[in-house]
């Protein structure tokens, strides 16, 4: 059986736990919250809300791979506190500019391209921080309890953000998310780990960047889970932005009722993160984790083809479509999460992981262009489709990949060998 061991007893990892919590519920409350700020107060069209949606995840496209070399040559803690800080004073400018009646779609779609810079820098050196907290036997508990936890903040923070900007307006709610961050960013002032000097990556920025990609295109585990979450981004994206328009468009309440459809994805994916620790020691990471995929990825496209309205009995479905989905991408999360980053060595962590990023998260921009187009051009309903079909489409990379006969870490491939990159 796989070792896997509480990650719970290490004071620095529940300070790290308690900034994760704390973004997380930021985050829950900024997804409803800025597109509902354009769309209703700002009369964005489904277009310009594309825009909104494009400058948030674009940074994963322009700027991950250069990212990824900053957090591979310096420590990742106080490149961690300053993105939070970052974020918060962004975050409080727009709700301010909101409430004043001096916001407008551009200055809306620049503020959110920085916000998501910085949601880039945050995340890629918390990926490369948590390994050093934590012992490897502990890595397993750590990120499942985190996305355990992200999901159970899904649960309420969607139907906070819900509530908060049909009662208080979407301004409020973007100050509120603003708030989050700086609590966020004091917890991790609080974390004491004497985080090692990292000592700089030998060659230029671009040979360093591109020794991260080639790395991760030649790891046949880490590319075929890139594969997946890249198109499967692509196709959520493309859903997400579609189903929001319907459903914001189409119902009086249209915040609070898709708040509350998001909820339970949210509790589905808290269910699964707590048994994914138990799952991967019992029947190894291959095995759950592409049935659990296989679960999480097929269920909006039958939740889709069963609704196709914002009547009551189709947001039911549309919730319970979104719990078995939230069940498999819990399990599926938490895992994925670990074995990329076990996979490489740790000089390359952060690299390895931006390359992915700029593939997984770089869709997601991709998709908000093309959803704003397709919602456009056919409706909102039949692009919701389309984004489904691609997300059950996903889990074939990973299925026909060595991702599915590794029990252990200790089975997984090696990456094929590759030439130095040049400089």
């Amino acid at each position: 059986m796989t070792k896997v061991t509480s990650a719970w007893v290490n004071r620095d990892y529940r300070r790290v736990w308690g900034a994760s919590t704390a973004g997380a519920v930021g985050g829950e409350i900024g997804e409803l919250a800025l597109p509902v700020l354009a769309l209703v107060t700002l009369g964005a069209s489904a277009q310009e809300l594309s825009w909104v949606r494009t400058a948030t995840f674009l940074p994963y496209l322009l700027l991950t791979l250069w990212l990824g070399v900053l957090v591979d040559n310096r420590r990742r803690r106080p490149l961690m506190i300053g993105a939070e800080l970052g974020r918060a004073g962004l975050l409080l400018t727009v709700g301010v500019l909101a409430l004043t009646g001096q916001l407008t779609v551009p200055l809306l779609v620049a503020a959110t391209f920085a916000v998501g810079a910085l949601a880039v820098l945050h995340m890629l050196a918390d990926f490369s921080f948590l390994p050093h907290v934590v012992t490897p036997e502990q890595l397993p508990d750590a990120n499942a309890r985190i996305t355990a936890t992200q999901s159970a903040v899904g649960i309420g923070g969607s139907g906070l953000g819900g509530a908060l900007v049909q009662a208080v307006t979407a301004p409020v709610a973007v100050l509120v998310n603003a708030a989050t961050h700086l609590v966020s960013a004091l917890l991790l002032r609080r974390v004491r780990l004497a985080e090692p000097e990292v000592e700089p990556s030998e060659g230029g920025t671009l040979a360093q960047a591109k020794e991260g990609l080639v790395t991760m295109l030649r790891h046949r585990v880490v590319r075929a889970l890139a594969a997946e979450a890249t198109v499967w981004n692509l196709g959520n994206e493309v859903f997400m932005l579609a189903l929001t328009v319907a459903v914001v468009g189409g119902r009086s309440d249209g915040p609070l009722a898709l708040g509350l459809v998001l909820m339970a994805g949210g509790v589905g994916a808290f269910l699964g993160a707590g048994l994914s620790a138990r799952l991967t020691g019992w029947a190894g990471y291959g095995r759950s984790l592409v049935v659990s995929m296989l679960l999480g990825n097929t269920a909006p496209l039958v939740g889709v083809l069963l609704s196709g309205s914002t009547s009551l009995r189709s947001l039911v479905v549309l919730a319970v479509a979104f719990l078995v989905s939230g069940l498999g991408i819990g399990v599926a999360n938490s895992q994925a999460v670990t074995v990329r980053q076990l996979a490489v060595p740790a000089r390359l962590r952060g690299r390895v992981n931006s390359a992915y990023r700029l593939l997984s998260w770089g869709a997601l921009s991709v998709g908000a262009l093309v959803a704003g187009v397709l919602v456009t051009v056919w409706g909102a309903w039949p692009t919701a489709l389309a984004g489904t079909v691609l997300m059950a489409v996903a889990t074939l990379p990973v299925a026909l990949s060595p991702v599915r006969g590794m029990r252990d870490l200790d089975d997984e491939p090696e990456p094929t060998p590759a030439a130095t990159p040049q400089e």
